[in-house]
């Protein structure tokens, strides 16, 4: 007679889990170098490295797919601005 845990029972679960938020946050990191490396390229790296910090906060993935596209459409670091607080309501 062998009784299983909760945690035996839950622990594929638990790790599916994680390997899901791993992989979500993975592509949140990715879009937010994007993100920064298209913001340095269209304006200028200092320029870029200002937004950093508000694009960490973001874990919206959509959202941050959202403001890639913006950088690539920009052409001043207001006009980013102005589209990171359109995308904070």
């Amino acid at each position: 007679m062998q009784q299983s845990s909760i945690a035996e029972y839950l622990a594929p679960e638990a790790h599916e889990q994680g390997i899901q938020q791993g992989i979500r946050q993975g592509a949140q990191e990715t879009i937010r170098e994007n993100i920064l490396e298209t913001l340095a390229f269209r304006l200028q790296p200092e320029v870029a490295q200002i937004f950093k910090p508000a694009l960490e906060s973001i874990d919206d993935l959509q959202r941050l797919k959202q403001l890639f596209r913006d950088a690539m459409q920009v052409e001043t670091s207001e006009e980013f601005t102005q589209a990171l607080n359109e995308n904070d309501n």
